[in-house]
Parts: structure tokens; sequence; C-alpha cells
């Protein structure tokens, strides 16, 4: 579903404050030790792109896949509200992270914000995925722990149930929703 203008106007001041902060966090550049402390005084600049070669670098270590209880959330409350939970992980070459929530102007509207950010080849991308009539969504199983963190970004599978009973899962593969069949009353 194609975000309306005013759900475009917050991606996008999201995704510029989000390029601004990666800049300033060094994006993997190396320029911080693994205690967080800078390795030197001197500002790290990574060396200009030559034919051949990528912009950025790989990070150091993954990030193991988990679901957040508490996220801090990428994208504007002005668009996803409330923030329910999420689901990250990242290898050295990406990160990615799953908020799912509601939008604010329509809280009917179960919503999930995915965001992705290419460490090696600098660059960032947002999608935001509506599944209508299901209330505030909630991540209940997606895949965890180390070992999952390049599968998960490119294939994982998210099951969710909305606040209206609306259950279902999200493809990473293609950032699609597939629903499952309503419960019958004498199930729930």
């Amino acid at each position: 579903m194609i975000p309306r203008p005013a759900e475009r106007a917050c991606l996008a001041r999201a995704l510029v404050a989000l390029g601004v902060a990666a800049a300033l966090a060094g994006c993997g550049s190396g320029g911080a030790s693994s205690s967080g402390r800078s390795a030197s005084s001197a500002p790290s600049r990574p060396a200009p792109a030559s034919a051949g070669q990528t912009a950025g670098h790989a990070m150091t270590r993954s990030l193991p896949a988990r679901i957040d209880r508490r996220p801090q959330g990428f994208v504007s409350t002005e668009l996803l509200s409330p923030l329910v939970n999420a689901w990250r992980t990242s290898d050295r070459h990406g990160f990615t992270e799953v908020d799912a929530g509601a939008l604010l102007s329509d809280r009917s509207i179960g919503v999930f914000a995915i965001f992705r950010h290419d460490f090696t080849g600098v660059d960032q991308s947002a999608d935001l995925v509506k599944v209508l009539g299901a209330g505030p969504l909630r991540i209940t199983a997606a895949p965890q722990g180390g070992g999952v963190e390049t599968s998960a970004q490119h294939d994982g599978r998210i099951d969710f149930v909305g606040a209206r009973g609306v259950r279902g899962t999200l493809s990473l593969r293609d950032d699609s929703v597939s629903l499952q069949p309503p419960r019958p009353a004498s199930e729930r």
C-alpha cells in the first residue's frame, strides 16, 4: 500500500535524521574501539571510494537477532504510535529493524516499519507495511540468537498478532504479509 503524503513526509524526515545519526556514529568506520571510546584523537574519515571499491566498511561484530519489548524505534511517533515492540539484527554488512505498532492517524491500521542499513554500500531504506483492521501489531515470534543474523535479514519470517485478533506472518524476503484465517470464537 502506498503511504499518504503526510506519512511519506514523516518517513522522509525519519530517514534524514537516521542518516545524520549514522554519519555521526561513524557507521562502522573503525573510529571506535569495542569499549566505545575513540581509538585515536584524530577524526576518522574513510578514504574516497575508487572504481571497484565500496564507500563504507564492514562492521567488526554482528548483533544477534532478538525481539525488543521496549524499543526506541526508527520511525517518528508522528507516524507510528503506539510502538509495541521490535525485532532487530545485524551482520557485518547490514542492519535490519522491524518496528511493530499502529498508525497514529488511524490506530485500527497495524503497521510494520522496516528499516535497513547497508554498512558497506552506505545505503538506507525504509518500508511501511500496513495491516488494515488489525489494530496495533505485536511481534510474537521471529528468528533469534546468533548464527541467523544474515539469513534472517533476507529471508526472515516474523509472526505477529494485532490487538483486534488478526494473526499473520511478515516475510522479510519481499516485505509481504500473509494472514492466518480467524480463529473460531470457541478457541479464543
